[in-house]
C-alpha cells in the first residue's frame, strides 16, 4: 500500500527532491567587480610574489617583459587584445606553482604627445624666450604623458590583468633615462655611436628623421612618375662597338645618345650626380621618331613601348660592362664640360624602369652607398620643411641658352616643388614622358604624411658590427609562430646602421656637445659620464634649461682641450625606439638570468618585428658585445627573451582594419558593458564584465589576424552564461555537501568513473594548449568539455542520484564528490581566461568545501592533476567506445519512437540489447548502471532472439551498430511499469493511481524523508486526518 506520503499533489512532490539551490547570480553583479577585481589581480599578485619568493628553488620564476605601450589618448580593443593575452600567459605559469614577474611599462616620449604639449603651449613668438618655451614644452608634455599613464593603468586593472601596478615603470622615469644613458655609453665605448651626414627617412610634418619602424608604407600612393632623358658624351670606341650601328647621324654625333631614365621622385633630379647601368645587362639604342636616340636596357623594352607607343627602332646594342666609366650631362646645370659618370649599380632590375637609374646620393640610400666608393658628395638641397632650399639651385634651372627657368627656393618637393622641376625639364627637352603611377610609398606613422629621404647629419647605431651575434642568439629562442623568426631576422639582416637621433624635444638628449664656431661634435665615453652624472644630480630638463655656456655639462678635460666656452650642448633627442629598446635594463637591475635571456616571454603584435623586438635585441647584444682583435665576435651573445610570441591585428568581421571614418571602432567597454547586443524584452542590456572581453580575445587564433562584430561577441556572451549556468548548478547540487571529499575510486559507480576519465582527458589536453600557447584551442577544449561530456552526458546521469536518491545516500554522495573534483578542475582550466568568474564563484563556494580547499586561482595544476592520477580505470577506459556506440544506436531507436509518436519523454522507453557473447560481458560489467548511461528506464541484455517482452509491446523500434566486427541491436519500446510521480521513470506499479505511483526506490526516500523533514507533510496529513490533527493543535 502508498504511504500516506503518496497522497501529495504533483506539483508538491517538487519539495521531496534534493534539487539544486545557490544564490550565485546569473548574471555578474556591478556591485561586486570591483572587490572581485581586486581579489583577483593585485591581492593576486602580492600574494604569489609574497608567497613563492622563498620557493623558487622549487618550481622557479616566470618572467614576461611588457612591450610598453604608448602613454597617448584611450586605450583602444588592440590593447585588450595584447594585456589580456599576456595576463593568461602569466596567470597560467602561476598555475604551475612559478613566481610571476610581470612589470607593467609605457613609452612616454615621442611626438604625439610633443604635438599635443605644443597645441597646448602657444606662446606668441615676439618676446617669447627659446629656452623657457622649450622647458614649458617638456613640462606639458610630462603633464600629458603621466595623466595618458594613469588613465591607461587604471583601464588595463578594469580587463583583470595581474600585474605589478606599484612598481610600473615609464621610460620618463629619472631612473630608467639614466640606465638609458649609461647603455648609450656602452655602445659608445664600442665604437657603435657616430655621426655623419647619409640619407634618412625625413619627415617634413615632423621636422624630423625618422627610423624605419616609424614608417607605415601605403599602398596606395600616388606620385607623378617621369622618363627623363640625359645627353651621353661617349668614346668612340663606343661608338664602334654598338653593333650594328646602321645610322650615320648617329656615327657623326657623339652627343645623339640619351640615356632615358625613369623616376617615381622628379623633385630629386636637380641634386643628380651620376647615373647607374648593370654591367650585366645588354642595353640597346632605340630610334624615337620625337626623342632622337635612346638608351634603354633590352629587358625594358615592351615596358617603354606600353607607355611610349612612338614605333621604335633598335639600331644598335652594347653591353653594359661597356658603358661603365661613360660620361653624360646635365643641360639644366648650363655647362656641357660639367661631366658626370655612369656607374655600374648590382641593385637594377632588369624589369623595372629602363635599366638606368639617375642617382642622388642625397637623397638614396643605394644612391648613397654606391657615390661613397666614389667620394661624390650626397647634395640634398632640401631643407627641414620639406622644401627646395633658397638660393641653392640657382645654377641649375637654366634654360637651353643658360638663363634661368624658374625659382625652385621655398617650394615643396612633394608638390609645387615637384610640378616646376617638371616644368623645367619640359622647357629644355628633356623630359619625354610624365604620367600617375600608384605605388608603395613610406609615410610618417604618426602625422600619417609622405616623408621623403633626405641627407642630413645625424648619429647612428653601427649595427653591421652586432649583427651576426644577434642573428646568432635567434636560434636558441622559441618563436610562436615559427616563421616570426626568419620575420624578425631578415629585419635585422637588412639593417647596418640605426638612426637613433630625432630633432624633437621631448625625449632623452642625445649627450653630445658640439664646438660653438664649427658645428663638429665632440662626444667621449668620458664627456658622456660626466653628462650622465650631471644629468642624475640636477635632473634631465636641466640640460635644456641651463645657460648655453653653464660650464658644468662640460668635463675639465674637455675645457682644457677645447677652451671655455667654445662647447656647446646639441638639441637632439634618442629615438623613441631606443628608449623602449633598453626597457631589458628594468628586469636586470637584480641581475640578469644566466640560463638564456632575461624574460621568459616577449609578446607583441606582428609589427614589432621590426620595432621593439629589433630595438630590444640590438640594444641588449650591444651590451654583451665585444668586439675581437680579428674583427669577430669575442663571444656567444643572448637575445633578451627566451620565446617570442607575436600576435595579429584586429580587424571587423569583413576584415577591415577598425577606423573611425568607416565607423567600424569596436571600444572594450561597449565589449564590457554588453551594449554591441541586442537588448531583451524589457530592453536591458547586460554588462559581463572583463570576462567577456577576456573569451573574445581567446576565441580565435592570435597569432593571425583576430576578428571582431556582433556575431561574435554573441558567442562569447552566450559561453560566459552556459559557464555562469554550469557553475550555479554545481554549487547549487554541492550545497549540502559534507564531506567526506577525496577522489573518485572504482567502487563508485559507473558515471562518476565515466566523467573522470572524461574530465583528465580534458584537463590534459587543455594544459597542452595551454602549454603551447594555443589558447584558442584550450578554450575550444573547455567549451566542448562542458556541452558534451558534462552537460549532456554526465549531468544528465547525475541529476537522478543528485535529485531522487536518498539525501545522505552513497549514490547522491558519490555524485557530489565527483562534481566537487570536476568543479575545481574546472575552475583550474578557466581561471587563466576568466579570473573574476573563477573569484566569485569561490565566494558562493559552501563554508565546508572552502575549509577543506585552497583558494582556485592560487591551486597549481600539478596538485589537481594529481587529484586525478589516482584513479585509474584502464577496463572502462578500453570498454568506452562500445558504450558510446550503444548509446548512439539507442538514440537513433527512441528518435525513430518520437517521430511516429511514442515515447516523448526520454525516460518513457525500455531497452533491450541484443548482442554477441564477447560484447556481452563487457555491458554485464556495468550492468546495474546501463539505465541511467542511457538516460532510459531499464536495460535488459540478450544474446539470441528478442526476448518475447518485444513481442508483447505496443511499440518497438531498432537499430543496428556495430563495433570491432561484431553486429548488434538497440530495441527500445513501450514501458511495462507505470510512470513514477517523484523521479518520472517508468518503474512505478501500473495499478497504482497516476497521482500516487512511486518506484520501489522514491518509496523508501520518502518514508525516510518523513522522519527528518516532517514539515513537506504536514499540511496533507493535517487535510487528511482533520479531527486528529486539530486535537494536537490544541
Amino acid at each position: 500500500m502508498p504511504s500516506s506520503a503518496s497522497k501529495l499533489l504533483p506539483k508538491e512532490w517538487k519539495a521531496t527532491l534534493a534539487l539544486p539551490q545557490s544564490l550565485f547570480p546569473n548574471r555578474p553583479l556591478l556591485s561586486t567587480r570591483q572587490k572581485y577585481l581586486d581579489n583577483c589581480t593585485q591581492d593576486l599578485y602580492r600574494w604569489q610574489q609574497a608567497t613563492r619568493s622563498a620557493e623558487l628553488g622549487r618550481h622557479g620564476k616566470f618572467v614576461l617583459h611588457d612591450g610598453p605601450p604608448y602613454a597617448n589618448g584611450p586605450l583602444h580593443i588592440g590593447h585588450a587584445l595584447n594585456k589580456i593575452l599576456k595576463d593568461i600567459t602569466c596567470r597560467f605559469q602561476l598555475s604551475l606553482g612559478k613566481r610571476v614577474d610581470y612589470v607593467p611599462g609605457w613609452d612616454c616620449h615621442g611626438l604625439p604627445i610633443e604635438i599635443k604639449a605644443l597645441e597646448q603651449q602657444q606662446q606668441a613668438s615676439s618676446g617669447g624666450n627659446g629656452v623657457k618655451e622649450l622647458s614649458e614644452i617638456r613640462n606639458v608634455a610630462q603633464r600629458l604623458a603621466h595623466n595618458a599613464f594613469s588613465a591607461q593603468k587604471e583601464a588595463f586593472q578594469q580587463w583583470g590583468i595581474m600585474a605589478d601596478w606599484d612598481n610600473a615603470w615609464k621610460t620618463m622615469d629619472p631612473d630608467f633615462e639614466i640606465r638609458q644613458l649609461e647603455v648609450f655609453n656602452g655602445m659608445l665605448s664600442k665604437n657603435l655611436i657616430h655621426r655623419k651626414r647619409k640619407p634618412v627617412y625625413w619627415s617634413h610634418s615632423s621636422r624630423t628623421a625618422l627610423a624605419e619602424a616609424e614608417l607605415e608604407f601605403r599602398d596606395d600612393h600616388e606620385s607623378t612618375a617621369a622618363y627623363v632623358k640625359y645627353p651621353l658624351i661617349l668614346d668612340k670606341g663606343i661608338l664602334d662597338a654598338i653593333d650594328p650601328l646602321s645610322d650615320s647621324a648617329l656615327r657623326d654625333s657623339v652627343q645623339t645618345v640619351h640615356a632615358l631614365i625613369w623616376t617615381t621622385t622628379p623633385w630629386t633630379l636637380p641634386a643628380n650626380r651620376a647615373i647607374a647601368v648593370h654591367s650585366d645587362f645588354l642595353y640597346i639604342v632605340l630610334r624615337s621618331p620625337l626623342h632622337g636616340h635612346l638608351l634603354v636596357a633590352s629587358t625594358a623594352m615592351n615596358g617603354i613601348e606600353k607607355v611610349l607607343p612612338e614605333g621604335f627602332t633598335i639600331v644598335g646594342d652594347i653591353q653594359g660592362n661597356n658603358l661603365v666609366g661613360q660620361k653624360y650631362w646635365d643641360p639644366r646645370s648650363g655647362s656641357a664640360t660639367l661631366h658626370r659618370p655612369i656607374l655600374h649599380g648590382a641593385f637594377i632590375s632588369p624589369d623595372t624602369g629602363t635599366g638606368l637609374v639617375h642617382i642622388a646620393p642625397g637623397h638614396g640610400m643605394d644612391d648613397y652607398e654606391l657615390c661613397q666608393r666614389y667620394a661624390i658628395d650626397s647634395f640634398a638641397p632640401v631643407d627641414n620643411a620639406g622644401c627646395f632650399v633658397k638660393n641653392g639651385l640657382s645654377g641649375w634651372a637654366l634654360d637651353l641658352h643658360g638663363k634661368p627657368i624658374l625659382d625652385l627656393g621655398g617650394k615643396s618637393v612633394l608638390h609645387e616643388g615637384n610640378t616646376s622641376v617638371l616644368e623645367i625639364l619640359g622647357k629644355t627637352e628633356a623630359l619625354v614622358k610624365q604620367h600617375t603611377y600608384k605605388h608603395k610609398y613610406p609615410y610618417d606613422w604618426r602625422t600619417k604624411q609622405p616623408v621623403i629621404i633626405r641627407a642630413t647629419e645625424q648619429w647612428f647605431a653601427n649595427i653591421s658590427q652586432v649583427q651576426p651575434a644577434a642573428l646568432k642568439s635567434l636560434d636558441t629562442v622559441t618563436f610562436l609562430p615559427k616563421a616570426s623568426k626568419a620575420r624578425l631576422a631578415s629585419f635585422v639582416r637588412n639593417r647596418t646602421e640605426w638612426c637613433i637621433s630625432r630633432q624633437r624635444s621631448w625625449g632623452v638628449p642625445i649627450p653630445a656637445l658640439y664646438h660653438r664656431d664649427t658645428g663638429k661634435a665632440v662626444m667621449t665615453c668620458l664627456s658622456v659620464d660626466h653628462i650622465i652624472r650631471q644629468i642624475h644630480q640636477h635632473g634631465i630638463n636641466s640640460w635644456y634649461t641651463d645657460k648655453e655656456d653653464d660650464p658644468k655639462w662640460i668635463h675639465p678635460l674637455l675645457t682644457v682641450l677645447h677652451g671655455r666656452n667654445n662647447l656647446v650642448r646639441g638639441k637632439d633627442t634618442l629615438d623613441v625606439w631606443f628608449d623602449s629598446g633598453t626597457s631589458w635594463t628594468t628586469m636586470a637591475k637584480d641581475g640578469t638570468d644566466q640560463n638564456g635571456g632575461l624574460a621568459d616571454v616577449y609578446l607583441e603584435g606582428t609589427d614589432q618585428h621590426r620595432g621593439w623586438f629589433q630595438s630590444s635585441l640590438l640594444t641588449y647584444i650591444a651590451q654583451q658585445f665585444e668586439p675581437s682583435v680579428d674583427g669577430g665576435v669575442a663571444q656567444a651573445c643572448q637575445a633578451p627573451f627566451k620565446t617570442l610570441i607575436t600576435h595579429g591585428f584586429v580587424l571587423d568581421g569583413d576584415g577591415r582594419k577598425m577606423s573611425k571614418s568607416i565607423g567600424n571602432v569596436i571600444s572594450p567597454d561597449e565589449i564590457m558593458q554588453g551594449t554591441l547586443l541586442p537588448v531583451d524584452k524589457k530592453k536591458r542590456s547586460f554588462a559581463m564584465g572583463p570576462d567577456v572581453l577576456r573569451l573574445w580575445v581567446v576565441g580565435s587564433d592570435h597569432t593571425s589576424d583576430v576578428r571582431v562584430n556582433t556575431t561574435l561577441l554573441q558567442t562569447n556572451h552566450t559561453q560566459l552564461i552556459k559557464y555562469r549556468n554550469t557553475f550555479k548548478w554545481i554549487l547549487g547540487v554541492l550545497r549540502d555537501f559534507e564531506g567526506p571529499g577525496g577522489a573518485v575510486t572504482l567502487d563508485f559507480k559507473t558515471p562518476n568513473r565515466m566523467a573522470v576519465l572524461q574530465l583528465r582527458r580534458m584537463f590534459d589536453e587543455v594544459y597542452k594548449h595551454y602549454s603551447n600557447y594555443d589558447y584558442h584551442k584550450a578554450v575550444a577544449e573547455i567549451n566542448r568539455y562542458i556541452v558534451q561530456d558534462l552537460s549532456a552526458s554526465f549531468m544528465e546521469m547525475a541529476k537522478d542520484a543528485l535529485y531522487a536518491d536518498a539525501v545522505r545516500g552513497s549514490g547522491r554522495w558519490q555524485a557530489q564528490v565527483t562534481l566537487l573534483v570536476i568543479h575545481q578542475h574546472l575552475q583550474t582550466v578557466l581561471a587563466p581566461v576568466t579570473p573574476l568568474l573563477i573569484e566569485e564563484t569561490w565566494e558562493y563556494t559552501p563554508d565546508y568545501i572552502k575549509e577543506h580547499s585552497h583558494h582556485p586561482l592560487q591551486l597549481r595544476w600539478d596538485e589537481q592533476r594529481a587529484a586525478l592520477d589516482g584513479f585509474e580505470d584502464p577496463q572502462l577506459a578500453k570498454d568506452l567506445p562500445m558504450l558510446y556506440k550503444a548509446k548512439e544506436a539507442i538514440n537513433s531507436a527512441r528518435e525513430k519512437a518520437r517521430s511516429h509518436g511514442f515515447g516523448k519523454l526520454s525516460l518513457e522507453c525500455f531497452v533491450i540489447l541484443q548482442v554477441e557473447k564477447p560484447a556481452a560481458q563487457c555491458f554485464q560489467r556495468y550492468f546495474s548502471d546501463l539505465a541511467t548511461i542511457f538516460g532510459v528506464s531499464r536495460v535488459d541484455l540478450c544474446t539470441r532472439a528478442p526476448p518475447l517482452q518485444l513481442s508483447d509491446a505496443d511499440w518497438t523500434f531498432a537499430h543496428e551498430f556495430g563495433v570491432d566486427g561484431a553486429k548488434m541491436t538497440a530495441h527500445a519500446y513501450n514501458p511495462s511499469k507505470a510512470k513514477c510521480i517523484r523521479c518520472w521513470k517508468f518503474l512505478a506499479p501500473v495499478e497504482a493511481k497516476p497521482e500516487e505511483a512511486l518506484c520501489d526506490r522514491c518509496e523508501a526516500v520518502v518514508d525516510e524523508l518523513r522522519h527528518w523533514r516532517p514539515d513537506i507533510f504536514e499540511d496533507r496529513l493535517q487535510e487528511q486526518n482533520p479531527v486528529e490533527n486539530s486535537s494536537i493543535s490544541a
